[in-house]
């Protein structure tokens, strides 16, 4: 569905819960392929001060149907930026977002890992699961999901898990870090 005029599109943004009034100060606005990504991102703006300093808004774009949204509504109106994971499941519709995105200007970041929980660490996992988590698991695979490695669906904790990550574990994150330093560069530029 492509939508054309102003009306339809304000229409859809606030039928999608996006407030237009709220976004137009937005130093950036983040688009993230579900709801549970958003807290784990907003824990880490505020670990690094980012929130303090810029008006950021994550937007969910609903996971497997990210691929369906008309971006023009977001790449007329904002500076955005977005972030999918690495899933294999859905390979093709993350190519397809990917494609979008470059067809209206929005840069995109793709993370090698299979997803946002994958960056999470045993330490943090332990302290929030305690024994839930089976001794034997040392390291977390950074291709297979987290649930199946596991046997726990953490996405209902993801900002207590953000929460506890310490700045060194973040930093460890590799391109997930980088994703963050990144967003601080776009807000910065202004």
């Amino acid at each position: 569905m492509k939508v054309d005029d102003v009306t339809s599109r304000a229409s859809m943004l606030d039928d999608l819960g996006y407030s237009v009034a709220d976004n137009l100060v937005s130093d950036l606005v983040v688009l993230v392929e579900g709801p549970t990504d958003a807290p784990v991102l907003e824990e880490y703006f505020v670990k690094l001060g980012l929130f303090d300093k810029f008006n950021i808004k994550i937007w969910p774009l609903g996971g497997d149907m990210m691929d369906k949204v008309d971006l023009s509504v977001f790449a007329q109106n904002y500076k955005i930026i977005g972030l999918i994971d690495k899933d294999p499941e859905s390979t093709k519709i993350r190519n397809r977002f990917k494609k979008k995105c470059e067809e209206n200007g929005i840069e995109v970041i793709q993370l090698r890992r299979y997803s946002i929980e994958n960056y999470f660490t045993i330490r943090v996992l332990r302290e929030i699961f305690g024994t839930q988590i089976p001794g034997h698991i040392a390291t977390i695979d950074s291709i297979k999901k987290l649930e199946e490695q596991i046997g726990i669906d953490v996405k209902k904790n993801n900002r207590r898990l953000a929460k506890a990550m310490t700045d060194d574990e973040l930093k460890a994150t590799d391109d997930l870090y980088k994703f963050l330093e990144r967003i601080k560069e776009l807000c910065e530029e202004g």
